[in-house]
């Protein structure tokens, strides 16, 4: 008996195969024989009609993947750090991703009240360089934060719908970051 490499129908017609190796040779029901590549990437094959044939994705299944991929795009284009020159002059870059979102949130609503900053208070900025900032410096940073993230949102949107009007994988497929 000679081992073998197999591909499995999904139970979802049209879906991607699954794959196995029988070491005996013995194939489940269904299944077909593969090659050992065809076996280690069961997901761009379908099994149709008993034969191997490559899987296609349809249309609502690539708009999901897309909307799915621009969407991680979109959370990593906020969260890019940006660009902010403090009042002292000093232009760094600054993290914006949720964390710091979150502290700067924080120390708007501690020091907006307030009027002021502390004496000496300094914010990180990407680098580790601290600069000193001033409150006016804190609301400037959350505006330009705002501006990153509208900046994406939008652009985010336009892309989305793009996506939804695509007629072809292809189309849908081409609407990237």
């Amino acid at each position: 008996m000679t081992s073998t490499y197999y591909l499995t129908p999904n139970a979802v017609a049209g879906a991607p195969a699954g794959s196995g190796y029988s070491p005996d040779g013995t194939l489940p029901a269904g299944a077909v024989e593969c090659t050992q590549a065809e076996a280690q990437n069961p997901g761009a094959y379908t099994i149709t009609a008993g034969a191997i044939a490559p899987w296609l994705p349809s249309l609502a299944q690539a708009q999901a993947t897309q909307i799915a991929t621009l969407s991680a795009s979109y959370a990593a284009a906020v969260a890019q750090p940006v660009a902010y020159t403090s009042k002292g002059g000093v232009s760094k870059d600054f993290d914006a991703d949720p964390a710091s979102v979150t502290t700067l949130q924080s120390a708007l609503a501690g020091y907006t009240p307030a009027g002021a900053v502390p004496a000496g208070f300094y914010w990180v900025a990407s680098d580790n360089t601290q600069v000193a900032f001033t409150l006016a410096d804190l609301q400037g940073l959350a505006q330009a934060l705002l501006a990153q993230g509208w900046a994406a949102f939008q652009k985010l949107q336009t892309l989305k719908a793009q996506v939804a009007a695509a007629t072809t994988v292809a189309a849908v497929e081409a609407v990237v970051w």
